[in-house]
């Protein structure tokens, strides 16, 4: 009797004892199991916050903006807007027009390009002035003939309907008439850039050709080059340096 007894309480105690040790597991288990599972989360958290974004370039407005002389930051490929070496803010802007205003007859002598080379003592390239046309010269122009004519002060939003930022342009006045009989190239690190536009004006003494921004690296110097069509080996060169003509 007393051995049935005594194989009764051993027996319960042992279920006890299962029990109690799979609680513990199972709660053990469940502990570690969330310990994991939080740190896996908050791995995987950190991880998504602390990888920088390399896709988007850190840039700042003074990186986006033109800094005038500051080379590094002129694009090689400039693209029409704010971007461009000639684009104009609106102080800029109110500097043309005073500019202009005070000299009823301006013409832009600062846009003048310096005579590299010429291969003729004609008159035809001894007599010739070229220009380079920024927006600033166009301002400053039409703000001279609007006072000059009219007595009137140009406004900022006036000038903004014909200045444009996708092209650049070139004018050279000569003598006789001659202009139709003249060609304009741009050469640029040995790269002859062919104009997309020619006009000629209708008593022969200007000739105006105008070059996409796209196609000009505005960090590095250009040859202007005019020869005669009939014989282009009588040409006149022009050096441009493109930060000389920032106002």
């Amino acid at each position: 009797m007393k051995v049935k007894i005594l194989f009764i309480l051993l027996t319960v105690s042992l279920t006890v004892n299962v029990v109690i040790f799979y609680g513990l597991s199972k709660f053990d288990l469940v502990e570690k199991g969330s310990t994991i599972s939080s740190t896996t989360k908050s791995a995987s958290a950190s991880t998504s916050i602390d990888i920088p974004n390399t896709s988007i370039p850190k840039t700042s407005r003074t990186e986006d903006s033109l800094t005038i002389i500051d080379k590094d930051i002129i694009e090689a490929k400039v693209k029409s807007g704010y971007g461009y070496i000639y684009s104009l803010t609106d102080d800029q802007i109110m500097k043309a027009i005073n500019e202009g205003k005070q000299d009823g007859a301006y013409f832009g002598e600062d846009f003048k390009l310096p005579l590299l080379s010429s291969t003729s003592n004609d008159s035809t390239f001894e007599y010739m002035d070229i220009f380079i046309n920024t927006p600033y010269r166009y301002v400053a122009i039409h703000s001279s003939n609007q006072y000059a004519k009219y007595d009137r002060t140009s406004s900022i939003e006036e000038v903004w309907r014909f200045i444009s930022y996708d092209h650049i342009s070139f004018s050279a006045y000569v003598m006789r008439g001659w202009a139709k009989m003249l060609a304009i190239e741009l050469e640029q690190e040995g790269r002859i850039i062919e104009p997309y536009k020619t006009d000629n004006n209708e008593d022969g003494k200007m000739k105006s050709v105008n070059f996409s921004v796209n196609d000009i690296d505005f960090r590095e110097p250009a040859t202007l080059r005019i020869f005669e069509k009939s014989n282009p080996e009588k040409y006149a060169e022009y050096k441009i340096v493109f930060e000389d003509y920032v106002k």
